[in-house]
């Protein structure tokens, strides 16, 4: 998807594009100040505002939803009276509460009139209809407890996380809470020149508050960055983007597009990345629910933009709606018919009926040594009774968190380096880490919707035609033996040589194995796979492929491919000794083929998804294979390999483990899973039967066990 069909098709917030030229920012004379603070005070207000409203939707469902975040991104940084200098002064303004009454009035009065004379979303027939009445009861009060967490104005006190040069993080004097954050390249050159007189603080939790942004306990509520600060950023937060001297001239037109792609991702429910109305829709939000909240939900769906330049922000959008639509290249795929000859199976979970602290088999907490000690000291000068009250946890619970202080080896992993040195907050994540329930194996079914992505291969270049006419030419490969032979026989009975060589010579144009395709430079292929789920296949020959999406393109799993075609040449291949095999790519964004595992930065189970997933079988033998050739030797895979173990393996007897077998509709099914490595040595030896650095040690993997 571009971005007005990202939006339009409910994947991510609307889109409001503020007529307000805040272009006072980007000039230094004194007549501009209050102009300043009305923009910062408009902005807060409307922060306030969204604010209100997800406290209404927290209070129905304590789990919906993302915090909302004011983010504001600056030209320059480290200058004399550099743009994020000047913000921060503002917002130093208000948080001391040194702004005139009237000036707030008259913010409000201004937002209300934007409001009601420009409500249009972008790309969409819909308007913001503002509570017009709320904004205007809004108060310096409020601005306090939803912008800065605190019930009194106060000096802001700098706090910075030891080791870490690239944040800063702010909090008032009167609040025990921080709410705002800088996170720039180096912030040495602040400390020395813009802090003189403020208190200095080390924070005490020893780790990143950027990277514990997205945790639903972050107090951060306005994150402040540079150009170059978006990059490798995920997050649902955003819901107001502030651009400050970006996007005046053409060269930032890229920046503020793909800031506003990253502002503008949803998700209502934990792993569903769609607007409610869309999963009410499709019957994954009950009824009851999506009732209650239903009146809350539209400005915390909402992506407000605010610009130093409004006409230069409007032509953006405007060039960004007027871009030639993507075009679906769905309908030029199909299923292989062969893949529709046989049973492809695929696994379906449940959710488990006991927590963590419920299972037999401990799901490990990672921490450090230092901050294990620290914790358990605190809970023992605590007591069972306060952490009940304190952290309103189920007994059953708490007996486990007992249980596991004494036996730290088998409930904890004690791998990570960095401590929090903040035990009563650790305490509250191990509690929360016992209540996870887990994911168990259900059943298996006939694979149907689980692998759609090729049904929205996109494409956004010029000419369809030529790309279109060569997907079809690889497409009817198999058509082409067929028509030889008839062919052959209208040659035997009519015997016309001339005619005949002209139509072998139309045949093999018309039907091809493999062709390429070639746009802007970056050039692709189009192969038939004869054992592959739908044709046909499409792989990059350079990884960066921008007009085409869903295809095959991540360097690892090009070569994989390559290396499997060739591998497949040789006569005594591994796959020859099934009845029949079928392989598919699996899309992490679209199709539901997984393994669930334990994601411990998010305290949930999430979905594992391979990039290719093999079928084979051999009488009444059946194997579901997972492979995933970009498989990294870190921690997140081996939580991911304990995902799979804990589902589809067995222990034998001193930690030797053995597959599954499960059976199914007179099947024996086993469920294997394999990554690959660049070296087998840095692997730890309790995981080294998950791995391959060959492809000749992936065949001897799959045989293992058979």
């Amino acid at each position: 998807f571009n971005l007005s069909k990202f939006v339009e098709e409910g994947y991510g917030k609307h889109i409001y594009l503020s007529q307000q030229n805040i272009v006072n920012f980007r000039t230094k004379d004194d007549f501009s100040e209050i102009d300043k603070q009305k923009i910062v005070l408009k902005t807060l207000l409307l922060l306030t505002y969204i604010n209100k409203y997800f406290e209404e939707i927290r209070q129905v469902n304590s789990s919906l939803y993302h915090r909302p975040l004011l983010l504001t991104l600056v030209n320059s940084v480290n200058v004399e009276d550099s743009d994020l200098e000047l913000f921060f002064r503002e917002i130093e303004k208000v948080s001391k509460n040194e702004i005139r009454a009237d000036l707030l009035s008259s913010a409000k009065v201004e937002l209300v009139q934007e409001f009601r004379e420009h409500s249009r979303f972008e790309f969409e027939d819909l308007d913001f209809q503002a509570d017009i009445d709320l904004i205007s009861r809004l108060d310096y009060t409020d601005i306090l407890k939803y912008v800065f967490n605190s019930q009194s104005p106060g000096n802001i006190e700098v706090l910075k996380v030891p080791g870490n040069r690239q944040e800063l993080i702010f909090k008032l004097k009167t609040s025990e809470k921080s709410f705002s954050l800088i996170k720039i390249g180096d912030v040495s050159a602040w400390l020395k020149d813009k802090f003189h007189g403020y208190e200095l603080n080390e924070s005490f939790e020893n780790e990143s508050y950027f990277k514990a942004i997205n945790r639903d306990d972050s107090d951060i509520n306005i994150l402040m960055g540079s150009r170059s600060f978006y990059e490798g950023w995920d997050s649902n937060r955003p819901n107001i983007i502030l651009f400050i001297n970006i996007g005046i001239g053409n060269d930032a037109k890229k920046f503020v597009l793909q800031s506003v792609g990253r502002g503008v991702r949803i998700e209502p429910i934990k792993n569903k990345r769609k607007r409610l109305q869309n999963l009410f829709n499709a019957n994954v939000v009950e009824g009851n629910l999506f009732e209650k909240i239903k009146d809350f939900i539209l400005p915390i769906e909402s992506l407000f933009i605010l610009g130093t330049n409004a006409e230069n922000l409007k032509e953006i959008i405007a060039t960004l709606k007027s871009e030639k639509q993507d075009k679906n290249l769905g309908e030029l795929f199909i299923i292989n018919p062969e893949a529709q000859s046989h049973q492809l199976l695929v696994p379906v979970y449940k959710t488990a009926d006991r927590i963590f602290a419920e299972e037999n088999e401990p799901q490990k907490y990672s921490l450090s040594n230092e901050d294990f000690a620290l914790t358990s000291q605190f809970y023992d000068f605590l007591g069972d009774k306060v952490v009940l009250v304190k952290y309103d946890c189920e007994v059953k619970v708490l007996k486990k968190l007992r249980k596991s202080f004494s036996e730290k080896e088998r409930y904890y992993d004690f791998g990570v380096n960095n401590s929090l040195l903040n035990p009563a907050l650790v305490l509250g994540r191990i509690l929360a880490h016992l209540s996870v329930k887990s994911k168990e194996f259900d059943k298996f079914k006939k694979l149907e919707n689980e692998i759609v992505h090729f049904k929205h291969i996109r494409y956004n270049g010029e000419n369809l035609e030529p790309i279109s006419s060569r997907i079809q030419k690889v497409k009817r490969y198999p058509e082409k033996e067929e028509r030889l032979q008839q062919l052959k026989l209208e040659f035997h009975n009519h015997n016309n040589l001339e005619k005949y060589t002209t139509e072998v010579q139309n045949l093999e144009r018309e039907y091809v194995r493999e062709t390429f395709y070639e746009y802007n430079t970056r050039r692709i292929k189009i192969k038939y796979l004869a054992n592959h789920y739908y044709l046909p296949v499409i792989v990059s020959e350079t990884e960066k492929i921008d007009f085409l999406n869903h295809i095959i393109n991540v360097e690892s799993e090009v070569a994989f491919v390559e290396q499997l075609e060739e591998y497949l040449d040789k006569p005594d291949n591994v796959f020859a000794q099934f009845d029949w095999w079928m392989f598919s790519k699996l899309d992490e964004t679209l199709d539901e083929v997984f393994i669930p595992y334990y994601n411990p930065q998010n305290n949930n189970i999430a979905k594992f998804k391979p990039d290719f997933i093999f079928w084979a079988q051999k009488g009444q033998n059946y194997w579901i294979l997972f492979i995933d050739p970009k498989g990294t030797e870190h921690t997140s895979a081996y939580r991911k390999l304990d995902g799979y173990s804990r589902i589809f393996e067995e222990n034998v007897a001193n930690d030797v483990k053995k597959i599954k077998e499960f059976n199914f509709n007179g099947f024996k099914i086993k469920v294997k899973l394999l990554l690959k490595t660049n070296n087998i040595a840095n692997v730890p030896i309790e995981y080294r039967r998950y791995w391959f650095d060959s492809f000749e040690s992936l065949a001897q993997r799959i045989s293992e066990g058979n």
